[in-house]
């Protein structure tokens, strides 16, 4: 399978309580979210925004069935990354994205210009 990523701008840089509203939105949409464990190797369910477990990088493994995407999450900065496989329909690292709040664009990581573009301005 090949791999997709993409990347979501939000209005404003993410801070804990947008960070909380992502989460549960993931809950209420998928079966499960975990979040890797900081500086440990393995991943802990996620069963509501009080237990995500705070760091200055977070990263995250939204799933529905046989689907995942990992999503990269960094305190105060506008955007989140996700990856995960190409699928025949819309891939689901991009549907994890869709429904989140306060999303300003959401760009394929094969725009090069356009990610260019907003790393010079420090958004991502």
């Amino acid at each position: 399978m090949d791999k997709k990523g993409f990347i979501a701008v939000f209005e404003e840089a993410l801070k804990r309580a947008a960070v909380s509203e992502c989460v549960a939105s993931w809950l209420e949409r998928y079966e499960k979210v975990e979040q890797v464990i900081p500086k440990m190797e393995g991943t802990l369910e996620v069963k509501e925004p009080s237990e995500i477990m705070w760091e200055p990088n977070m990263q995250f493994r939204v799933i529905k069935g046989e689907q995942f995407a990992w999503a990269y999450v960094s305190l105060d900065k506008r955007a989140i990354e996700t990856t995960g496989f190409q699928d025949a329909e819309i891939s689901f690292c991009l549907e994890v994205l869709l429904e989140l709040p306060g999303i300003a664009e959401v760009i394929d990581e094969k725009n090069q210009r356009r990610l260019d573009e907003l790393e010079k301005a420090g958004i991502i």
